[in-house]
């Protein structure tokens, strides 16, 4: 049995500077009536992920600590799911299809309270422990532990002060945290070799960012140039690569990572763009993300050139219009891309250097700019003795 949870955002080795997984659902249908104050209903949760490097047979003892930030008491079961993520979204996915105790993470937890009550503003440890079995095979392995309210009917519900009539109220949101396990299993033996661990799949620009018209034209031109090379000598025969034309800077790339490793990956790294004279005019920052393994996942790249200082003293929004607009030319965006084993301190990259080739071209600027030239060129042509002769007597004057 699958289910859809939540985006499986960024894994960092900063659980406490944010809050992972605190996701909101409606718990009980739409009630129709009165409207009523909503209480004030939340969870606090310490720490929000545990990352572990463990031997099949070990047991490992932890606890976290869970706040209750409501008006009110909340009853709180406990449970532990597995998880895998979508391709290239990484949105999570419960997954409880397995009950092998040596495939099925969840099985392996013993909490010591799994049903609890917490006071308004109460804080409390929950303990407990991880087994891990003996015929747990080396690789990575992913869970959540899930603290779920569950509140009686009469939270939803108000009485009519005139009548004694109940009736329930707006719907209500219950919060709900769950803490992240990824759990690396080792081994003693030598791990199992893997090729390219860390795969480029896709980098590009976005086609509704491209001009296809003349992408179609320039690939038609290219693999004419190629057969007739070809024809003349086998030396100048080249396989074809796609030409890609951007309608102006482009704002974004489209970056998919593939993680061909057992255990899972956080790569992170940038984009540097270069214009044709090898100079760099800007770059883009690419955030760190989990990759479970056998996963692709998209990675956002979003891209701005950088603004020359002789054009920083101009307000900003015609500063970005001049430099997306005389973004002109063939350029290219070299990747550098990383992520460490999370077992050693192996660096793992991309075996092959991705750099990406495109031209820019902002016609919907320069081809307007150019017919208005034109134009002002054919009309100084045409009437410049009058142009002459206005000139002279203003000066005469």
């Amino acid at each position: 049995m699958h289910s859809k949870l939540l985006n499986f955002t960024s894994c960092t080795t900063r659980p406490c500077t944010f809050v992972l997984l605190i996701f909101t659902f409606i718990l009980f249908g739409l009630f129709f009536g009165l409207p009523a104050q909503a209480l004030k209903l939340g969870l606090s949760i310490n720490p929000q992920i545990f990352e572990m490097d463990v031997f099949p047979g070990e047991t490992i003892s932890q606890k976290i600590t869970i706040g209750n930030l409501s008006e009110v008491s909340l009853p709180i079961i406990v449970r532990v799911v597995d998880f895998t993520a979508e391709e290239d979204s990484g949105e999570m996915i419960f997954d409880e299809a397995s009950q092998d105790p040596s495939v099925a993470s969840r099985k392996w937890f013993e909490i010591e309270n799994p049903n609890l009550i917490l006071e308004p503003g109460e804080r409390r440890k929950v303990l407990f422990s991880i087994n891990v079995p003996e015929n747990a095979e080396p690789r990575g392995y992913y869970s959540v532990m899930i603290f779920e309210p569950r509140l009686p009917s009469h939270y939803f519900e108000e009485m009519r002060e005139a009548t004694g009539e109940v009736i329930p109220v707006q719907p209500r949101a219950i919060p709900m945290v769950g803490v992240l396990f990824l759990t690396s299993i080792k081994t003693f033996a030598l791990e199992p070799e893997v090729g390219q661990k860390l795969e480029v799949v896709e980098f590009s620009v976005p086609k509704e960012e491209r001009i296809k018209t003349l992408e179609v034209v320039f690939s038609g031109v290219q693999r004419t140039y190629q057969r007739l090379s070809a024809s003349i000598s086998p030396v100048y025969a080249a396989e074809t690569s796609e030409i890609e034309i951007t309608k102006k800077a482009p704002s974004s790339f489209i970056l998919r990572i593939k993680n061909n490793d057992i255990y899972h990956i956080k790569p992170y790294g940038k984009v540097l763009i270069y214009n044709w004279f090898g100079k760099k005019v800007g770059e883009a920052e690419i955030s760190q993300r989990t990759i479970l393994p056998g996963k692709i996942r998209s990675f956002p790249v979003e891209f701005s050139p950088e603004i020359p200082e002789k054009l920083k003293w101009l307000p900003t929004s015609i500063s970005n219009f001049l430099v997306q607009n005389f973004f002109v030319g063939k350029y290219q965006a070299k990747l550098e891309i990383q992520a460490k084993s999370p077992l050693t301190a192996e660096i793992l990259r991309p075996e092959i250097p991705f750099i990406l080739a495109f031209f820019s071209f902002p016609w919907r600027f320069w081809l307007p700019f150019t017919l208005f030239l034109a134009l002002l060129l054919v009309f100084v042509v045409k009437y410049r003795k009058r142009i002459g002769l206005a000139f002279m007597t203003l000066i005469r004057r």
